[in-house]
Parts: structure tokens; sequence; C-alpha cells
């Protein structure tokens, strides 16, 4: 099944029995804090940005600064919690069959989205056939296609899923939208209709304004839909003493945050938001490359919040047979991996904000076995040993692969530097790499969505530097798989591996904490052996904070807006 982008998160295995509320973890209720009266009167969260958002719909949010929005403007059925829990948030309780493959969420009673209207199974039901649908191009598309959403009653929503997926809990933290007001827009239109700049969510936050300088958010509660005053996406939030007792915000099971309210700033150059950040305009900043995060964490006053995260940069490589100069022998893609220094690049452009890849799963999973994974050394010598193991042979200075009577000569592709600086300074240090060793490789970088995408399905490349989103809850599946090889699929290295299939489905399967472990084992042992794709670094999440805002904790993050996953509990202190 391919429930991707959303099935790729977090490590809590599936245990094929019953599961209720009881994975639910702390509440995020703001305790009570004696202040002192001189303390300032309460202001929102002012984040700079480098970037810009366009989107906060569901449905349309593509970068990270929409992502952002999104996680704060909309719930799911649950969401992350404390360490790598799970914990209710649209649905108060769960159940899953004994195959794992149908999932019973009782909603919360009560709730409403902030136009005041009742929030309830049939939202649910929407928003996963939206996503489905095959005329939907937005984010998320092709990760829903296998799921079917039944509303049981109002209240009651049912998931079933054609493959049963160990990881399909975090896939439930998918952002629900309003099926009263998009049910009625075509699929192929939902990533581009008004609501992404108008959008009414059922979070702690409402988006009250977005351009292209700023956003801004004040915080929600149903209690505001009963008292008098302007309507949703109309009125300010009343101000509270952020480090005070919250006062009275609705119903228990809807805590209120402690910031009245959150603004993100856009800047185009990381001068105008550092500029910003000197004269004590923002409370944080996100955006911002490796070195540059850095550099502005050293300032006086600021920390840099990092949150491990599961996005992976590697190079994936064309392995079609009868196409491809790599996929016969695997000595000649252990060379280029032995050609490439990972630690030099995690300290130099990741400025130490990642951790070296030796497999494709994140060292920080609960998953991740490292006597299945064992590390190769950057080593040039052996590098060239292996290539002549391999049956290759050198001519003036270059490779002669076996069999071919010229050197191979072939382009390293990348995105282009504007869309994903990193990826792109990677793949220029591999191709250096590459070219010491005797490969004559060109770097090319393109852009994204046009031509390189379409190069990658097409299989017109032989090498590429790509970001892959392997998830908290790794599923490497889409990206491996023999049947995903096909048109629309996601492995676009076009490997055939029957036994690694087998690993792929045992791997996603539900299962008990030691069957999921054993199984991926097994798995990153097969691509040990194998290096069908050569992983670089995972990358963290992070963000620059002054010291004077309290609350965030970093946890294994699968997307960017998830780090808001405790911004109930953030709150500002000027006076420290």
């Amino acid at each position: 099944m391919t429930v991707r982008e959303r099935a790729l998160i977090t490590g809590l295995s599936v245990a094929l029995i019953v599961l209720t509320g009881a994975l639910i973890g702390p509440s995020f209720t703001p305790a009570s804090e004696a202040v002192a009266p001189s303390m300032p009167a309460p202001r929102p969260y002012v984040e700079g940005v480098l970037g810009h958002a366009t989107n906060a719909s569901p449905f349309g949010a593509r970068s990270a600064a929409d992502r952002d929005l999104v996680a704060l403007v909309f719930r799911g059925l649950v969401r992350l919690g404390p360490g790598d829990s799970i914990v209710g948030d649209l649905a108060e309780r769960w159940d899953v069959d004994e195959k794992g493959s149908t999932w019973t969420f009782h909603l919360r009673s009560g709730m409403r989205w902030q136009d005041g209207e009742p929030i309830t199974a049939e939202d649910v039901v929407f928003t996963i056939g939206a996503l489905s649908d095959p005329d939907y191009i937005g984010p998320g598309a092709e990760s829903w296609r296998e799921a079917t959403a039944t509303a049981i009653d109002a209240l009651t929503v049912s998931l079933t899923l054609a493959t049963p997926l160990g990881g399909f809990l975090q896939a439930a933290t998918q952002p629900i939208a309003p099926a009263h007001l998009l049910s009625f827009v075509p699929a192929a239109q939902l990533a581009t209709d008004a609501f992404g700049r108008r959008p009414v969510g059922s979070g702690s936050f409402r988006l009250v304004a977005l351009d292209g300088s700023h956003a801004v958010l004040t915080a929600w509660s149903p209690a505001e839909l009963d008292a008098p005053g302007p309507g949703a996406n109309e009125s300010q939030a009343a101000a509270t003493d952020s480090l005070g007792t919250p006062g009275p915000s609705g119903p228990a099971a809807e805590p209120a945050p402690y910031l009245p309210g959150i603004e993100f700033d856009f800047f185009d150059t990381v001068d105008d938001l550092r500029a910003a950040w000197q004269r004590g305009a923002i409370d944080g900043a996100s955006g911002l490359q490796p070195t540059d995060a850095r550099a502005l964490a050293t300032t006086g006053g600021a920390r840099l919040v990092r949150y491990p995260g599961s996005n992976l940069t590697a190079v994936v490589l064309n392995l079609r047979t009868g196409t491809s100069q790599f996929g016969a022998d695997v000595n000649v893609r252990k060379a280029l991996f032995e050609a490439i220094d990972r630690d030099a690049m995690v300290s130099d452009v990741l400025a130490g904000l990642a951790v070296r890849a030796d497999t494709l799963i994140p060292p920080t999973s609960p998953l991740f076995d490292a006597a299945s994974s064992p590390q190769v050394a950057f080593d040039a010598e052996a590098a060239r040993t292996a290539l002549t193991d391999a049956g290759w042979t050198l001519s003036d200075a270059n490779w002669v692969p076996k069999g071919a009577s010229e050197p191979l000569a072939f382009d390293l592709l990348s995105p282009e530097e504007a869309a994903n600086p990193v990826a792109y300074a990677i793949a220029e240090i591999i191709a250096q790499a590459w070219q010491a060793l005797g490969l004559k490789v060109t770097h090319v970088a393109q852009a994204p969505a046009q031509p390189l995408a379409e190069r990658l399905r097409n299989s017109d490349y032989v090498a590429a530097v790509l970001p892959l989103a392997v998830g908290l809850d790794p599923d490497l599946y889409p990206i491996l798989a023999s049947s995903q090889t096909r048109k629309g699929g996601s492995n676009v290295s076009g490997i055939q591996d029957p036994a690694l299939d087998k690993l792929l489905a045992a791997a996603r399967a539900p299962g008990t904490d030691e069957v999921r472990k054993a199984a991926y084992a097994a798995l990153q042992a097969r691509l040990a052996e194998t290096l069908y794709i050569l992983p670089i670094a995972f990358r963290d999440d992070y963000v620059v904070l002054r010291n004077t805002v309290l609350g965030p904790t970093p946890r294994r993050l699968g997307t960017s807006g998830d780090r808001f996953w405790d911004v109930l509990t953030w709150r500002l202190a000027d006076g420290l």
C-alpha cells in the first residue's frame, strides 16, 4: 500500500490486538504558576522565516513555511506526543482489528470548526477520499490511494487499508479538512483553492492574515464561538499573561495555549532576517541553512533547538537492467560509496546539524540495527581497488567499465541550488570526489519539478543526489519494491530484487516490537549487502530561539511542522 508521506512517521509498532486510547500520553494543559506583578503584558511569539508561506490548506501546503501554518491551524485524528508517543487529537480512542487492516477512530464529542460547524466523521471521510482521488495533485497525492474511510456514525469512522501497515498510526496525524467548505471543490482544484489563504481549521490557532510579508495567527478555542464579538477569522484572541494561570477556555479536552498568538515574518535574504534579529524584532528564526543557523545561534541570549530528522539525502542510481553501468556489480556501487567523505559533509555542508547515514533507516529510530548496518569508511584507495575487482580498467586516467571500450561519462543530477542548497552542495562535492577517483562525471542541477522529476520518472539519468522522506516509522517499500517501478511509482532506481521485496513487505507489516525489529534488521542487512542506494546523511530540523522562548522540547520529527507538537506549552518570558 502507498500510504506514504504520512505513513512514514514515528516508531510505534502496531500490535495485532485491539488498541485503545491507553496510548494517549500526558496532557498538555498548562499548569498554574505564580506570577510577579511586574511581569510584562503577554504578546505573540514572532518568528522570522527565510522564505514565504503561500498556502495554509492541508491540500496545498508545499513549503516548510506552509506546513508550519497547517500544523498550527489543523488537527489530525492523532498527533505526536512526548518521546516517541502518539496521542489522541480529534480522536479520543481507536481500535484495530486482528489483521491490522481496519482501524476505527472514535472522535471527541462537542468539537467544532473555527466557524462553529461541528467536526464529524464526514470530515474524515471527505479528507481521505480527496487524498485518494486520482484527480488530486496536491501534497499527499499517492499517499492514501489504497485507504478507504467509512463513517459509522457522526463520531465514529473506520479506515480500511488494502495492505496493513505497521506504522499506520503515524499516518493518522494527517490534518483533517472541513467537508462543509471543501466537498464541492473538484479534487483537481483542491491544491490551489482560495481556502488555502483563508483556512477554517480546528487547531489551537486561527490564521487571521497571510500575505507576502507575514502570517498572523491568534489563539483560538471553541469558547470563542459562544462569546459575543466578531466571527471566525476576524477577532483577535483575548490577551492572557503568558506566564500566568490560564483562564477558562472551554471544555477540559480543549486546552488553550499560553501564547496569545504567533506571527511569522517572511524574509528574502539572510541579511534581512539577521537584521531583524539584531534589532530584537523576532523571537526565533527558521528556514536558515545549517551554517547560517549555527552562526545566528552564537549571538548572545540565543540557542539552537535541534529536532532529529528522518529526511535522508542520498545518491540514487539508475539500476534498470540493460541500461545501468552500476547495477551489475555491488563492487562498483561500493567504490562510489567509499569515495565519498560523508563525515566531512556532515561537518562542513551541514554544520553538524545531521548524522552520517550508513543505511536507509535513521540511526535515531528504534528500528535501526547497528549490527546489520556496518559502517563504510571513506577510503579512496579502497574505492579504486573495488573498481578493479569489478573488472573496470583505467584509460588515460579514466575508468572504463567491464566489457566497454570507452570511459564512462555521465551526469550527476541534483535539485538546483535555489530549491535545495544542501543537496546541491553535496552533489557538487560528490562530483569532485568521483572526478578525483577517475570518473568522467559532470554535476548538472535542475529544477526539482521540471525537468528533474521528469528525467527521474523516465529513467533518463545515471545518478542523482536527492532528498528522501524516509519517515519516523521507516517504510522503504515505495522507493525499493519491484512493484513500484511502474509508471507513477516511487522506485525511480528501477531495482528488481525479489529477495528484497519479501524483506520490504515483512518490515512494513504489523507486529510486535520484537517482530518488527527483527524484520528491520534483516532488511538492513540486505541493504548493506547490495548498496542499491548510497545514503549520505539524515538532516535535523532546527530553529534558532532566544532564551526568552520557553517550552519547545526536541523530539524526533517526520516533517517540519511537527516541531509545534508541544506549542500549547510555549511561553515568552521577556524578563529573563
